[in-house]
């Protein structure tokens, strides 16, 4: 099971989980210039609900 916590930044979970990339893409996340960002920041930024990101990170790492 992945492991996804909204204090990681964008670029360690995208190290970890490649697959996950297509989901910053979804919610229009920087992942490329923002990715030293941690997930709740760049959630902020971008008027996400961190909660349901790393949701959605989390299915997309386990391949759901």
């Amino acid at each position: 099971m992945s492991e996804i916590k909204k204090e990681m930044s964008i670029n360690q979970v995208i190290a970890k989980y490649p697959k996950t990339v297509g989901v910053f893409n979804q919610y229009n996340i920087d992942s490329c210039c923002g990715g030293h960002e941690s997930l709740e920041i760049a959630a902020k930024k971008n008027n996400v609900d961190v909660d349901k990101l790393i949701e959605s990170l989390n299915k997309s790492a386990e391949g759901k």
